[in-house]
């Protein structure tokens, strides 16, 4: 029976800072900069695509549009789209050191990867400038996949499979059966998907989600099932094979996987 080869993690509300604050932040002050209020739903919505393309969908959102043209009494063009991007660059920038500390449970998922001589890979939409900064703070804490691209670094980032494609290169992995690719967000299961791939979706600690560690810790109990069983549906309902409340349980999953047999992915 054929067993899974490699695990293609995410980075920012997977694998590294906790509910993927530093995206969310330099977003939300970059729109503010423009005098445009933007709110949390609306910037985690595309979040996983490059950041420019997460700026060009925000300002396409019919609410986004109509109070871009009652501030400016335009809609926004491509210059527009510029600006924000020049000042979301600005912000993630001054602030990304501040957000690297690598999720719980990911240095004993990546142990028990190596124990069993799974690869790890990993894609990401941050530019390449932004996940160095990122890569090093992990490494720094004991988080070093064998693979590493940015949205930047092929022609288009997701929910396109180039990244996923490259790591099969870079890892020298021929069938795809073989592969899991493990996110945060919505994209990174459409990338799971196109490229044939198994696919699992993690809650806590996810944009979707938004919530950070101490929240989550302080949130009641109710009000944080309601939450994360909204998060599980919408990923299930687009394709993940598997949606764990987090990383850690992902071991679980790889042993159900390759006990199973992963000769038919959905």
């Amino acid at each position: 029976m054929k067993q899974l080869e490699a695990i293609i993690f995410d980075w920012a509300g997977t694998t590294v800072d906790y509910g993927c604050m530093a995206p969310i932040l330099a977003m939300k002050h970059a729109f503010l900069q423009q005098e445009l209020s933007i709110t949390l739903d609306e910037i985690r919505e595309p979040m996983g695509i490059l950041k420019i393309d997460h700026i060009k969908a925000i300002l396409n959102m019919d609410r986004v549009k109509l109070s871009f043209n009652e501030k400016y009494g335009r809609y926004a063009e491509h210059h527009d789209i510029q600006k924000i991007y020049a000042q979301f660059e600005m912000n993630i920038f001054s602030m990304l050191h501040e957000h690297t500390e690598i999720i719980p449970g990911v240095l004993d998922v990546q142990s028990y990867l190596r124990d069993h001589h799974i690869k790890i890979g990993s894609t990401t939409g941050y530019t390449k400038k932004m996940i160095d900064i990122v890569a090093e703070s992990a490494k720094d804490q004991g988080y070093i996949p064998d693979f590493i691209i940015a949205a930047d670094q092929v022609n288009r980032g997701r929910p396109y499979p180039y990244m996923l494609h490259q790591n099969l290169v870079a890892l020298d992995i021929m069938d795809t059966r073989s592969v899991m690719k493990v996110g945060d967000t919505l994209v990174d299961i459409q990338e799971g998907l196109y490229a044939g791939c198994w696919t699992i979706g993690v809650v806590k600690g996810s944009s979707m989600l938004g919530l950070s560690k101490n929240e989550i810790d302080t949130m009641h109990h109710d009000d944080l099932k309601q939450r994360t069983e909204q998060i599980k549906y919408q990923m299930l309902h687009a394709g993940a094979h598997y949606v764990i409340d987090n990383i850690a349980e992902l071991p679980l999953i790889i042993e159900l996987i390759n006990k199973t047999g992963n000769t038919h992915v959905a």
